[in-house]
């Protein structure tokens, strides 16, 4: 073995617990190169190296490149002085290999130098090109902020020291090194010299960051590569990587072969044959020949849902994607499809195992998600769907086959957040699907807007599914995915219903289509609070049932309350613990939803907020609605005769719907602060005395939407330029450019995945806590209504725990005002700390915070009276109110 032979060996790159356990440098980079060559062997789809502008041989030379050079940055002083503190053996080797460490002591000049910038500053030394330097740089998750923000040793004497020591006889020493490993990597890659080395644009480099990323992490793991003894420098096992792969045992790649859809095969699939609004859709997207993004409108009840999920079928064949992610606005949302997404799922794993996921914060306390088997069975079938652990993790559940998620983790595509690179390298493998695209409001918009950018820099197929969209809205969507800002000002003008948008390469194109549902007159009356009442007595008297949906909870609350004594009263809103609100889910299914029956919706009247917009099937005889934007208001009379029925009561033969007028009349109304005051009074001034469904939803919507003048317009332009400015602190910008350098300049935290969810919804609109019983003896329970009220073990237990976290309510905005909400989790804390601060140490409360309510189910929190009830949810009231 010559001189640099002997420093290659023993140089380090990982150390166990203590000094008896290494990992040498050459060795980590050898493993990382391996599983490299296992992820693109076994888990990349066909698509991912045209995604890098490259040919699939030039790809994957490339990825194992990178990996076996990836932590070449390790090879200087001040690493190696750091880390053989804790291997002296392996340090002294080094030291008699020729190496002097004399260098500062300085802890702070140390960290100027990490180790990922270490190294794309040797590779530019070397003569690498800058474009796939830059992503060794960027493998720890954050891209330097510049080329000159990099610590090169030349100009500074503290990096100097890092990089070569005080001792000059190392420059020419370590350089050699460097050179040596550079070369060893190009070998190994199969590149004859660096000359060889491809060209790569930006949205390229984050693609290949995120891969490298992935290597590294699962190079790292030592259940899967362990450490030597310190006495070793090569390992016995000479089939490490594929060791390692077979125990990581991935589930097999989806690869749908399908690109046409019968009417048989959807029928087989979703149990009903296809409407021709469906057959329509699904025939385009057969017929499309570069497929981009689609837009599809329609009225609930037209199935674009199972759409959407066959096309995703199609579009996977026909792209080479090997995954669907499933996006929706909230959790609730999001668990109300899972099922649905399941069952699609499991007829695409009937010959292979695949990977889901529910992605959200509350996921864990899914029971459907948690009963699916872990991990692919040692015997029994070969085929199925499963969770795979290693997609756990919230940075990488993007990475299984079929994800479930709220839109957040679609819009953190364009967030500045450490690790961004891994959600990129999911979702560039799949069909990523974006449900209900008229809940999110301009702030979101931006992040959505950049998100379909970088998605179409990587021809990823996207499906945005709507009840309808301002014409402007849907245009600008479509700009985005293309990266254009001009087109044909045909496409603002179709006012056709429903319809479909899409992109063909370059070309948009847009369809009316069939529909072959029932269409209805809904008779629009307006009315006053006060006149609800009777309203409702009307047709509840009758045998009827009524839904009333109004814009803030506490407005519910007092509905509820002013109604009950005169009809049977389900109160639905978010702010119920999720084991109530998942009670009160399946009673509006029940009692109101599609299979509901005369006797069961009998002078039944449901109150509820914004909630009852969303995604859930159910049928009112009468609507009374407070005043909100026309697309919002139609897709609440879409709850209104939403089911062919023989018997309806007498009152409410003809769908009738009354929208309040004085609540958002009143300038202090919370309808204002919710709602735009243009768009409130626009759809006030535009609506109708009747509305025929679905035939009149586009042209109303067109008609609030459009351009107009005047002060209220002003203050709402100004209102959606103000969002947008806030969008860009954390926003990432666009995928055209030549480096990531700066992308992720100033990132928001990534500890906290709530933090990163504000980032992308326009800051924190609330946080969750827990609510449990704290009684005057001390003992703590669970809610009367929780498990019989039992009282929580000093020292819960793992499944205890986990019953505990379903304890989860949101609380009102009123406890999330920037004047208030540090306060109000500082009160939070300390009780937590004073009575239970041991469940911190259970994964499940980890974090958590927790609302004590006494025997009464009252509570305090910073001079407001809280009370629970399984009837009407969380209420609270200022004490002076009280008083």
């Amino acid at each position: 073995m010559n001189f640099t032979e002997q420093i290659l060996y023993s140089l380090m790159a990982k150390t166990g617990k203590n000094s008896s356990e290494w990992l040498p440098l050459l060795q980590h980079l050898q493993d990382t190169a391996d599983i490299m060559s296992c992820l693109c062997d076994e888990f990349l789809s066909p698509s991912f190296a045209k995604a890098c502008g490259l040919e699939e041989n030039e790809f994957k030379k490339l990825a194992i490149f990178l990996a076996a050079v990836h932590d070449i940055g390790k090879a200087i002083v001040v690493f190696q002085y750091k880390i053989g503190d804790k291997l002296p053996e392996r340090k002294s080797a080094l030291e008699a290999s020729g190496i002097n460490f004399d260098v500062s002591h300085d802890k702070g000049k140390a960290k100027q130098t990490p180790h990922a910038f270490a190294g794309e500053e040797i590779l530019n030394l070397l003569g690498c090109p800058e474009c796939v330097s830059t992503v060794v740089g960027s493998h720890h998750g954050v891209p330097a902020e510049s080329v000159q923000d990099l610590s090169w040793p030349q100009e500074d004497i503290a990096f100097y020291e890092n990089y070569y020591g005080r001792d000059k006889e190392n420059v020419e020493v370590l350089q050699d090194i460097w050179q040596t490993i550079f070369d060893m990597a190009l070998d190994y890659a199969g590149f004859l010299d660096v000359s060889e080395l491809p060209d790569i644009d930006r949205s390229s480099q984050m693609l290949l960051s995120g891969l490298l990323i992935m290597a590294d992490w699962l190079a790292s793991n030592t259940e899967l590569f362990p450490l030597l003894s310190v006495e070793d420098l090569k390992p016995d096992d000479k089939l490490r990587a594929e060791h390692a792969w077979a125990k990581l045992d991935f589930p097999q790649m989806w690869n749908p072969e399908r690109t046409v859809i019968s009417n048989e095969d959807f029928k087989e699939t979703f149990g009903f044959e296809p409407r021709s609004v469906q057959s329509e859709v699904l025939k385009i997207v057969e017929n499309t020949a570069k497929p981009g993004i689609y837009i599809f409108e329609a009225p609930m009840g037209c199935g674009k849902t199972e759409t959407s999920l066959a096309a995703s079928e199609i579009l996977a064949s026909k792209c080479g994607k090997n995954g669907v992610l499933f996006g929706l606005p909230t959790q609730a949302t999001a668990n109300g499809i899972f099922p649905r997404i399941l069952s699609w799922a499991e007829k695409q794993s009937t010959e292979l195992y695949h990977s889901v996921q529910l992605n959200h914060g509350s996921a864990a306390l899914n029971s459907l998600f948690q009963n699916i088997q872990r991990g692919i069975p040692q015997e029994e079938s070969d085929s199925g769907l499963i969770i795979h652990n290693w997609f756990c993790d919230s940075k990488k559940a993007c990475l299984a086959d079929f994800v479930t998620a709220t839109v957040d983790q679609m819009l953190m595509l364009a967030l500045k957040r450490k690790h961004v690179m891994l959600l990129h390298l999911g979702l560039s493998e799949k069909v990523v699907v974006i449900d209900e695209v008229h809940a999110y409001d301009a702030y979101m918009s931006e992040y959505l807007e950049m998100a379909l950018q970088w998605l179409g820099s990587y021809n990823t197929p996207v499906i945005l599914l709507s009840a309808t969209l301002p014409s402007a809205r849907r245009m600008s969507l479509i700009r985005a995915y293309l990266g254009i800002k001009k087109f044909d000002d045909r496409f603002e003008k179709e006012q056709g219903y429903p319809l479909l948008t899409w992109t063909d390469g370059k070309d948009i194109r847009q369809q009316r289509l069939s529909y072959d549902g029932a269409h209805k007159t809904v008779s629009v009356k307006t009315c006053v609070s006060d006149d609800v009442v009777q309203f409702v007595k009307n047709v509840t008297e009758n045998g009827g049932c009524v839904g009333v949906i109004v814009n803030t909870v506490r407005r519910a609350q007092m509905f509820a309350e002013l109604l009950q004594d005169n009809a049977k009263v389900l109160l639905y809103h978010a702010q119920f613990v999720l084991p109530d609100r998942a009670k009160k889910e399946k009673q509006l299914v029940d009692l109101v939803g599609k299979n509901s029956t005369p006797e069961s919706r009998s002078g039944l009247v449901v109150v509820g907020t914004q909630v009852l917009e969303q995604s859930l099937d159910i049928d009112f005889d009468m609507l009374i609605t407070d005043m909100c934007p026309m697309d919002l208001l139609l897709q609440r009379m879409g709850r209104l005769h939403g089911h062919e029925r023989g018997v309806r009561p007498d009152t409410a033969q003809t769908p009738v719907c009354y929208v309040i007028t004085d609540e958002y009349t009143n300038m202090e109304s919370a309808s204002r602060k919710i709602y735009s005051h243009w768009l409130i009074n626009k759809t006030a001034d535009t609506l109708p005395d009747s509305i025929t469904l679905p035939d009149d939803i586009s042209p109303l919507v067109q008609e609030v939407y459009s351009v107009t003048s005047g002060e209220c317009y002003d203050k709402y332009i100004n209102e959606q330029k103000k969002s947008k400015g806030r969008a860009d602190c954390f926003r990432i910008s666009k995928p055209k450019g030549k480096s990531i350098h700066g992308l992720l300049s100033k990132p928001v935290e990534t500890g906290d995945e709530q933090l990163a969810q504000a980032a992308v919804r326009d800051g924190i609109s609330s946080f969750d806590v827990l609510l449990i019983q704290l009684r005057s003896d001390g003992s703590i329970h669970f809610l009367p209504d929780q498990y019989g009220g039992a009282e929580v073990s000093e020292c819960p237990d793992d499944e205890e725990c986990r019953r505990i976290a379903e304890q989860k309510l949101r609380l009102p905005t009123m406890f999330c005002q920037s004047w208030n909400i540090d306060k109000n989790i500082r009160e939070l804390e300390n009780n937590c700390m004073k009575y239970i601060a041991g469940w911190q140490n259970s994964p499940w409360l980890k974090n958590q915070l927790v609302l004590f309510l006494d025997e009464d189910l009252k509570g305090e929190l910073n001079g407001y009276d809280l009370h629970y009830s399984f009837e009407k949810g969380l209420e609270f009231t200022k004490k002076e109110e009280c008083e």
